[in-house]
């Protein structure tokens, strides 16, 4: 095999590496974003339920009361 063809594949072999190596560190990049925002997603999620049983507990409290009529002033 001629020298330079060696060369040339040892480095066709370095940037191949390398391109390798810089798809992983993104995918690893991309893993803990996606951990992150479904983290942040389950925050969201129990934030939103617990809003709808505040909101729930509300509309039973107000359904409970007797209706109330209003006062009207003479003038």
């Amino acid at each position: 095999m001629d020298p330079s063809n060696v060369l040339l594949a040892l480095e066709e072999q370095k940037k191949w590496r390398e391109r390798r190596k810089r798809i992983q560190e993104r995918i690893r990049q991309l893993n803990r974003r996606r951990a992150s925002l479904e983290k942040e997603r389950d925050t969201v999620r129990k934030k939103v339920s617990e809003y709808d049983r505040l909101l729930a507990s509300l509309k039973e409290g107000i359904l409970e009361q007797k209706p109330v009529l209003p006062i009207v002033q003479a003038r």
